[in-house]
């Protein structure tokens, strides 16, 4: 059974204008102290045993949780000065008695399968294994650079503006990581341990959702209608999509020209009309996620960052037409590997709907290969199988089971308004939604 440790030490200098009287982890969050939403995660995982690092205001603490919430025995680690992330672990190593230990950072929340996040460390056999969570806007966090095997290979600085991989405060850390640790020393995660594991079993697993942090005034304000519903979260700038529906569409030739283990952002080409028949989806009212196998990555053909810039690329593209994606997931693994994510696994597509909000069942998927449309099935959704890319050769050869089979993604917006009840004057055209 794995022993779990919550980093409840900080005393939330930057809250002080609006939290002067508690510790951060007591911050109210609807009615509760954000640490009973720490907690919820932990006995939902089926932790049963947990460590309070504890520093400023720690009789506050203790005085609001005592020795037991729900199923979890709770312990305390006290310190009697900062010692900061890494040094409060530290100190509570005796009382961290498995192999290995969760640690949760005490000012943050993201959604994770902490079951399948465990598994996955140890398959990997990782000394340290570190959640992260996709953000749109990464400059005041940094970002963490990985390989398609999960291999990280640097941290980077904060307020590097622009998208991309964060830490989400989640982790699996080994005894042999914790013993390193320097004893009775302020030391830091984030800047003085992980870097220096980077190159020795530290690994990345980037399927967090729905991240949050209280660290200021403005996040702090935002966790509160988030954690009790009131929106949906995280991807910024998205409309509230509790009863919108989603198009979950194949990458390579659905949207743009199929080429062999496309590598190089030049050489992206949209397909003829894609452009228009995606805005013209939008205009009905529903969200466009990009749901692609990406096996040129764990096949070591290029690197994240390379499908990064193709992907942005994508993005430049369609907002030329006036088209917005809500979301772009994709499989790093090879055939080879044995992942939840490659379609037609279904793991990307519960994803997405955790980060968006929207009911699978009531979805649609358009792809040009026959993993598209077992990925579309398994979801309960309603699947297209169109044209381009693979698409004729598999109407051809093979028993697809499509719901409906499609020229190009122009024609997908007839079918699916049909499917809808929505009748021809209701799409508006490309044309229309750019120049007005």
């Amino acid at each position: 059974m794995i022993t779990g440790a919550i980093l409840a030490g900080g005393s939330g200098t930057r809250l002080r204008p609006i939290l002067s009287d508690r510790p951060k982890v007591l911050a109210p969050v609807g009615g509760r102290p954000f640490l009973a939403y720490l907690l919820d995660q932990m006995v939902d995982a089926g932790i049963r045993k947990v460590v309070l690092c504890t520093g400023y205001l720690a009789g506050q603490v203790y005085s609001a949780f005592g020795d037991r919430y729900r199923d979890l025995r709770i312990c305390y680690s006290q310190e009697d000065r900062p010692l900061g992330t890494a040094g409060a672990l530290a100190q509570a190593l005796p009382l961290l008695d498995s192999d290995p230990v969760l640690v949760l950072n005490g000012d943050s929340h993201c959604n994770l399968d902490l079951p399948a996040f465990q598994q996955w460390h140890e398959e990997k056999k990782a000394v340290g294994s570190i959640a992260l969570v996709h953000q749109p806007d990464a400059s005041r966090f940094g970002c963490v650079s990985f390989d398609a095997n999960g291999w990280i290979l640097r941290f980077g600085e904060k307020k590097t503006a622009g998208a991309g991989w964060i830490n989400a405060g989640i982790y699996l850390l080994s005894q042999s990581l914790l013993r390193s640790i320097p004893q009775g020393h302020a030391a830091s995660l984030e800047y003085d341990i992980f870097p220096n594991c980077v190159g020795s079993g530290l690994f990345a697993f980037n399927m967090g959702s729905h991240f949050i942090d209280i660290g200021t005034p403005v996040s702090y304000a935002e966790a509160e209608s988030v954690l009790m519903g009131r929106k949906q979260y995280p991807p910024v700038g998205h409309a509230n999509s509790k009863h919108r529906r989603y198009v979950l569409l194949d990458r390579d030739g659905t949207i743009n020209v199929e080429r062999n283990y496309l590598s190089d952002p030049e050489q992206f080409e949209l397909l003829p009309g894609a452009a228009e028949g995606l805005l013209r989806l939008s205009s009905l009212g529903l969200g466009l996620v990009v749901v692609s196998n990406q096996s040129a990555l764990g096949r070591g053909y290029f690197d994240i960052e390379r499908l990064e810039a193709i992907h942005q690329r994508m993005r430049n593209l369609l907002q030329q037409h006036g088209v917005r994606l809500s979301g772009i997931y994709f499989c790093p693994h090879s055939p080879a590997d044995v992942c939840g994510c490659r379609k037609p696994e279904v793991g990307l597509a519960h994803r997405a709907a955790a980060d968006l909000g929207f009911d699978l069942t009531e979805s649609f998927v358009i792809g040009d290969k026959e993993s598209d449309i077992s990925f579309g099935k398994r979801l309960g959704a309603t699947t297209l199988l169109v044209r381009t890319g693979y698409g004729r050769e598999v109407e051809l050869r093979s028993q697809h089971g499509a719901d409906y089979i499609i020229d190009d993604l122009q024609e997908a917006t007839s079918v699916i308004a049909r499917h809808l009840g929505v009748g021809n004057e209701q799409i508006v055209t490309a044309e229309e939604r750019v120049h007005g």
